[in-house]
């Protein structure tokens, strides 16, 4: 049997990856973490919840933290399938950010404080939002990689 997470609280970027997580990997399965960089990483439920969690191989830091579950829902109810306005009232578009596939900008991220406490989570969207009115949120993202 598998240890579960303590109190049902993802773990932090940056912090060390908890042995929950190592023990839920298959051998040698990795994640695109940026360009061209992979981690080590699992999927992991916490509280119901699938994320899939990397980590640098030799720090054991975690880098990366994912979630396309439909059963997150931020604190803002924000939530993967869900639309979010890409332009501004004005008509100006707000500031996206190429991060591997996906779009994503600094005006649609959220916290989900009884799950990670403070810390922010990006929508993701696909390559198309860069264009469109609105995007659908494809899932949420934690990333040391983020460049915004």
């Amino acid at each position: 049997m598998r240890a579960q997470p303590a109190e049902g609280i993802v773990p932090k970027l940056n912090s060390r990856v908890p042995v929950f997580v190592q023990r839920a990997r298959t051998p040698s399965q990795e994640c695109l973490t940026d360009v061209n960089h992979h981690d080590p990483c699992a999927s992991v439920r916490i509280a119901k919840v699938r994320f899939t969690i990397a980590w640098d191989a030799g720090t054991k830091a975690i880098t990366y933290i994912f979630t396309d579950d439909v059963r997150l829902i931020m604190d803002s109810e924000l939530s993967v399938g869900g639309l979010c306005r890409l332009v501004r009232q004005s008509g100006e578009r707000w500031e996206l950010a190429q991060y591997l596939n996906w779009v994503i900008t600094p005006a649609w991220r959220d916290t989900v404080e009884r799950l990670s406490g403070d810390a922010y989570w990006h929508a993701v969207f696909r390559p198309e939002a860069a264009t469109a009115e609105y995007g659908a949120i494809l899932g949420f993202v934690q990333s040391r990689y983020l460049r915004n």
